[in-house]
C-alpha cells in the first residue's frame, strides 16, 4: 500500500456497544492495520456494498451492483490477507478457517459507522475475503421505500411472513428495518437468528435477543428447537435453508408466534412451492394445510439501479395471504395465485409488473433496467 494512502481515521461519533464477546487482541502491525482499514474506509465512503480481496488482484469493490477495481491500492498479497485474518479473527476462528477452508463472521470496527459481514475462503490455494458493509444503525422502512402496507405485517399477532429474493437483493436490510419498526411500536420479546449478525438492535419498546449461529447456537435448526422455551413473541430467522428449519418455523407460527424468515426464490408464488417441495412427497399434503393456515404474507424484492441518481432502489412484490390464496395453497393450485395478485390491488397486493411500471412512471428507474424483471403475463392465463 502506498504510504500516502494510509491515514488515521477520524472520529465518527459514538458507536453502539458490541453485545458479543470482547474483541480479540490484535497482533497486526499498526501500519499494516491502517492499510486494511484504508481500503474499507474508501469503499464505504463510495457507498460500496461489497469489497473483494483476492491475492494477485487489486481490491475489487461493488458499487450499485457494478464491480470495479480500486486502483489506488496495490494488488493484494498473501501477507495482506494474513493482516486481515489477524484484524478480524480470534485464535479459535483462525483454527476453524484453517480446518474448514472457509469462515463466516461479522465485525464492528472502532471509528466505523458500518458493520462488516465477512466470508473468508480459499481459492487456488490462496486466501480470499468478501466483506459486506452495512450501516450499524438499521435503516427505517421509509428510507428503504418499503410499501406502507408492510407495516401491517409488523403488527401481526402470529403467523409466518416470508421475505424472498435473490442473493444480494437486500432481504436482510428489509428485515432489519421491519425489526426496527417493531422495536419502536410494539412491546414484545424478539429473538433473531442470524449467520452472522449484520445489524445490531438496541432495546427500545421491545426486548431483542440476537443469536448468532456459530457463537450462540450451532445451527438454525438447533436454535429453533429450543426457541419456544425462551418466551418469544416474535422470531426472526434470517435464512431458512433446510427441512428441519422450515418445519420448526411453521410449528412456531402455528403455536401463536409471529415468525419472519428470508428465502432465496424468484417470486412470491415460487416461495410457497419451494417450501412445500423441500418436504418428502408423503408429507406435502399436510404441509400445504399448514402453509394455508399459518402463512400471512410473502414479499419478493429486487434491487435496481436508480435512473438519475447514484444508488439502487428496491422494488417489491407483495402478497398478503387472503382466503382465496389459502384455498389455492391447500388445493395445490398455486400457479393460479398470480391471477389473484393481479386483480387484488385493493387488498394491498402488489404485482411486480405493476411495481416496476409505477417506478418507471415516477422516473426512478429506466425501462431498460426494469425489462428483465417483468413477469411473463402468459402465466396469468394458466387455469
Amino acid at each position: 500500500m502506498d504510504d500516502d494512502l494510509i491515514y488515521v481515521l477520524g472520529d465518527q461519533g459514538d458507536q453502539p456497544e458490541n453485545p458479543s464477546q470482547p474483541p480479540p487482541k490484535i497482533t497486526i502491525a499498526p501500519k499494516s492495520k491502517d492499510a486494511v482499514l484504508n481500503i474499507l474506509q474508501n469503499a464505504v465512503n463510495r457507498n460500496a456494498s461489497d469489497i473483494h480481496l483476492q491475492v494477485g488482484s487489486h481490491p475489487i469493490i461493488r458499487i450499485d451492483g457494478i464491480l470495479s477495481p480500486f486502483m489506488a491500492a496495490k494488488p493484494v498479497t498473501s501477507e495482506f490477507m494474513n493482516d486481515c485474518v489477524n484484524l478480524f479473527l480470534n485464535e479459535k476462528q483462525k483454527k476453524t478457517l484453517s480446518e474448514e477452508r472457509q469462515f463466516d463472521c461479522s465485525a464492528t470496527l472502532p471509528n466505523f459507522i458500518h458493520r462488516f459481514r465477512l466470508n473468508f475462503f480459499y481459492q487456488r490455494n490462496t486466501l480470499s475475503c468478501v466483506l459486506r458493509a452495512n450501516p450499524v444503525v438499521p435503516p427505517t422502512m421509509e428510507q428503504l421505500g418499503i410499501p406502507p402496507m408492510m407495516e401491517n405485517l409488523a403488527a401481526l399477532p402470529n403467523g409466518l411472513v416470508l421475505i424472498t429474493g435473490a442473493t444480494g437483493s437486500g432481504k436482510t436490510t428489509t428485515l432489519a428495518a421491519i425489526v426496527d419498526h417493531m422495536n419502536k411500536h410494539r412491546n414484545a420479546h424478539i429473538i433473531t437468528l442470524a449467520d452472522p449478525i449484520e445489524y445490531i438492535h438496541k432495546n427500545k419498546s421491545c426486548l431483542i435477543s440476537q443469536r448468532e449461529i456459530g457463537d450462540d447456537a450451532t445451527s438454525f435448526a438447533s436454535a429453533l428447537r429450543v426457541v419456544l422455551r425462551e418466551d418469544p413473541d416474535i422470531i426472526v430467522v434470517e435464512e431458512i435453508r433446510d427441512l428441519d428449519t422450515i418445519s420448526m418455523a411453521l410449528t412456531a407460527a402455528e403455536t401463536g408466534h409471529l415468525v419472519f424468515a428470508t428465502l432465496h426464490t424468484n417470486d412470491v408464488v415460487q416461495a410457497i412451492d419451494r417450501i412445500i417441495d423441500i418436504f418428502p412427497p408423503h408429507q406435502q399434503s399436510q404441509v400445504r394445510i399448514q402453509m394455508a393456515m399459518s402463512l400471512q404474507a410473502v414479499v419478493f424484492q429486487v434491487l435496481l439501479k436508480r435512473k438519475n441518481t447514484p444508488g439502487r432502489i428496491a422494488v417489491f412484490e407483495v402478497m398478503p395471504v387472503t382466503t382465496p390464496i389459502r384455498h389455492l395453497i391447500r388445493n395445490n393450485q398455486t400457479v393460479q395465485i398470480y391471477n389473484v395478485i393481479a386483480t387484488s390491488r385493493a387488498q394491498g397486493m402488489i404485482l411486480r409488473n405493476d411495481a416496476l411500471r409505477d417506478y418507471i412512471q415516477k422516473d426512478l428507474i429506466s425501462k431498460e433496467e426494469a425489462e428483465e424483471y417483468f413477469v411473463d403475463t402468459a402465466i396469468f392465463k394458466t387455469t
